[in-house]
Formats: C-alpha cells, structure tokens, sequence
C-alpha cells in the first residue's frame, strides 16, 4: 500500500490573479455607484428633514392648544400680534428683550413691523422671547417642551424656516418642504406643511423646484391670483366688484365694503380657486399685503423658474411634446378676468375657446415637474414682480428698455428673438434674455409664448417695474414670459393682479 503523505492529502492553494482582482474591484464600484444612485443620499437626508418638520409642526400644534386651552380667560393669554410674523430664524442683530423687525435679514422682509426675529441667545425659548410669542412657562403643567423646535436648516436664503401668525384667536405655522418626495405629496396634499386652528386661511399654495440659474431653492407660491379673505373666517370676499374687469375685486376703493384688503380693515390676501383675484392694486401694496401673511411678492426670477420649468413639461403644450404646437397661452382672448376652477382638470373655466387648437388653445393651468398645479401664470391678469437678479434684491431703479429692431419711438410689442420686430440689444445691466426670456431662443409667439413690451428706440421712460404674465385681452402679447416695461411701482389698474411665494 502506497504511503500516503500530507501533501498527497491537501491541494496547493491558488491566488486570485490581478486580472480576477481589478474584475471584483470593478463590480463592487458598479454596485456602489448603482446603489448610491438608487438611494440618493442627499434626498434621503432632505426627507429625513422633511419629516422632522411635519413633526415640529404637529408637536407646535399640539403645545399651542394646550397653551389656549389650559391659560383661556388669563388676562396674560396671548397668541401675537396679529399683525406680525414670526420667524424661526434668529437675528444677530436682535437684542435679549426687543428683538427686530428682520428687515436685515433680506431684501423680502419688509421694515415696519411686519415680521419678527429673536435674539440668537433667546430664540429656542419656550417663554415668549422666543421666536414664538407664547410663554409655555404658563402651562399649568409647566411646558410641554425645554425648548421651541426650529427648522432643520433655518435659514433665510434657503426658504427653508417656520413662520407663525395669528389674528389672536386662531393661528397658523407654516414650513416648506425640500425633498422631492415630499414635494410631490404636498401637490397632492396641500396642508402637509401647515398646522393650527387657522391652516387655511392663506389658501392653497404649492412646491415650485429651484432653479439654481436663477439663484431660487425650492419655494412655495400661491396656487391662484391672490384674492381677498376675511382674516377671521377665510372666507372669499365677492365684492366690490371693478366695473371693468368683471370678476376682479377692487382693490383701489369703490365706496362699497372695504377700500383695500389690509389687515387693518379686517382682510388678508389669500389663494382661494373661487375667490375674486384683487385688482387695482400697486407694487408698493402687494408687498406688504404679502408680508401681512408670512410672505412676499413673486420675485421675477421666482417667476421665471416657475414658468421655465413649465415650458418644459410636454403636458403644457397643445402638441403633447416640448416644441409641439405651442404652450397653452391661459387666458388671452377674451373680454374680462376669470375665477379659477377647484377641479384642476377644468383648466379651460370660464373660456369659450375650448376646442380651439395649437397656440389659440387658452388652457389656464400649468403643472410642473414635482406635480404641483399652478393657475394663471400666463394669461388672466398682469403680475406684479419683484425685479431681481439671482433671488437677491428688490431692484426699483429706473429702467432702459431693450432696443426692438424697428426703432420705433414709442412703446410697442416685441419678440424674443429674431422674428421681426424682436429685441437687438438689452440696455440694461439688471437683465438680459438670460433673466427674462423664454430658455429656448427659437420660441416666439408661434410658439405660444409672450412678447416684451418695450420702448423700441431703447429710451429711458423712467419706468422701474415689471409686470408679467398678460391679461384676459393681450392676445399674441400674453403668454409664458409676457414682460410689460410701461409700469412703476406705484402704478395700478383693473388688469393687473399679483401672487405671494414663502
């Protein structure tokens, strides 16, 4: 018999050779970069914030019914001022007892008392100076938390902070969500991201995605014109009625009920599908109109991320496809204003051009890429906006106008691009195309989209605003990226409207 020794018994080992290692490395890196896509861990943490915020919202809810319940009939009980708004971000300007008015904290926190921000050493205070103004110390209790919640990021220049109001009965928190997850189910839920006995009152409002082009992170805007709201029970007021523009609540005095909807006369700008969208109404008033809700006016380059990203949505356009026939113009060929519609799928209500195809088609609805609705953003009633460059500013300087190829000493309409007459030279430095056109520049009105009023010779007519959009009877001159240069800030008429974003 054979002997059999321990080598006989064990085989010699074999190493993996460099080729088999590299082919090993190479597939776990696949995996990696597949499941890093898959995952995407930036959202993940966005949505981990965004939970954490509808949780804030709940639990602020919650304390400050405890709050109202437990201190009601206290001569000490106090839900705020009502005509103020509370930021979850501290100011480092703001002293341990006054706080400030938050005006230095950006261009859309208007001065005079419309907003106010703690102190940074005193903000996450549960007794009233913190950012809330409810001392919870006064819980019989004691205070159901050691310290007030704030936004995960709480910051200005992202949107992304807490805001509370109250007309010093009822109350309102609102947050703005930054996942896309979220996002989109706050399209389809419209009170995701705000809690209190006052919840609605502002109306329905919805996610709009940044657009870092234009210096925007993601926001919130009002989903319909800003109409005008009882600030005690959110209801929508129907009259007076401008005599023009039926439809269109006047804003400017008529003798009947209230002559502007401020909180002083007992009324809030609201966004509401039934409710009449205020006319007659200045720049100078539809700021603070909106910073009397927590918020501002539209800025331009809010504007155009909005209505860029809706040119690019192929359910926008009458051909099904970007490029395809024309992007729906809203409305723009008719004789006055229209309410919107609480039924998103009624896009045409009140239009008589309903079967008409292509670039005549007046659908008045838009929706963007997270899902979001949005009413009116190219037709219905002029918009006033904010002129900005990159979100940043509040820029009212005088404007000269772009040069229209025919010259003309006068003001006239105006294509983006070549199409005669169209825009040869941009004269001022606050825009450009790149600021205020459509993203494709081959799209002129054939295309659906709106036209630039302007003073043809590119002469100073001191105006310094911008209204957008186009109104009921602009025509080819309404649309996606209408700009009208013949306006101030103080200038008002039946046509011209606005909207708010947070």
């Amino acid at each position: 018999m054979p002997h059999l020794s321990l080598g006989n018994l064990i085989s010699p080992r074999r190493a993996f050779t460099l080729i088999e290692l590299l082919v090993v490395i190479a597939i776990i890196a696949i995996l990696a970069v597949v499941v890093v896509l898959t995952l995407n861990p930036a959202q993940l943490l966005a949505q981990s914030r965004d939970a954490n915020r509808v949780s804030d919202l709940a639990t602020l809810n919650s304390a400050i019914n405890l709050y109202a319940t437990d201190q009601a009939g206290s001569s000490n009980f106090s839900l705020g001022s009502p005509t103020v708004t509370y930021l979850s971000i501290p100011d480092p300007n703001a002293t341990t007892t006054a706080g400030t008015d938050c005006s230095l904290m950006g261009s859309n926190f208007l001065a005079g008392g419309y907003f106010h921000c703690a102190a940074t050493s005193t903000y996450r205070n549960v007794s009233s100076t913190g950012w809330l103004p409810i001392d919870f110390n006064a819980i019989s209790a004691g205070s159901p938390f050691g310290s007030l919640p704030v936004d995960p990021v709480n910051s200005t220049s992202s949107n992304f902070y807490y805001t509370y109001w109250s007309n010093g009965s009822t109350y309102r928190l609102t947050a703005n969500p930054e996942s896309q997850k979220y996002q989109a189910e706050l399209a389809q839920n419209p009170q995701m991201f705000t809690a209190g006995s006052a919840a609605n009152l502002a109306g329905t409002w919805v996610p709009v995605p940044g657009n870092s082009a234009f210096g925007t992170g993601n926001f919130m805007v009002m989903k319909y014109d800003a109409s005008c709201a009882s600030m005690t029970t959110g209801t929508g007021l129907t009259s007076p009625l401008d005599g023009t523009a039926v439809n269109g609540y006047n804003n400017g005095g008529t003798g009947v009920g209230p002559d502007n909807c401020s909180v002083a006369n007992g009324y809030v700008p609201t966004s509401q599908a039934t409710g009449y969208p205020i006319v007659d109404v200045s720049e100078i008033q539809a700021k603070t109109y909106c910073a009397a809700i927590g918020a501002h006016l539209l800025t331009n380059d809010e504007y155009m991320t909005i209505d860029t990203n809706a040119v690019n949505q192929g359910s926008n356009w009458t051909g099904g496809s970007v490029g395809s026939g024309g992007a729906y113009l809203g409305n723009a060929n008719n004789a006055s204003a229209y309410v919107a519609d609480p039924n998103d799928a009624n896009g045409w209500a009140g239009e008589t051009n309903k079967t008409v195809t292509n670039t005549n088609d007046e659908r008045r609805t838009y929706t963007l890429s997270n899902g979001s609705v949005v009413w009116d953003m190219a037709g219905n009633l002029w918009q006033e906006v904010q002129r900005s460059q990159m979100n940043q500013g509040d820029n009212t300087n005088t404007i000269t106008p772009p040069t229209c190829s025919n010259g003309t000493a006068g003001w006239e309409w105006c294509q983006w691009n070549s199409t005669a007459p169209y825009v040869t030279a941009y004269n001022d430095s606050s825009f450009s195309a790149a600021t205020v056109a459509p993203p494709n520049n081959t799209w002129t009105s054939a295309q659906g989209m709106g036209q630039i009023l302007t003073w043809g010779s590119g002469v100073n007519q001191s105006t310094n605003t911008f209204i957008r959009d186009g109104n009921w009877n602009a025509g080819a001159g309404s649309g996606p990226f209408a700009l009208y240069l013949a306006w101030h800030t103080s200038d008002e008429s039946y046509s011209v409207g606005f909207r708010c974003a947070r």
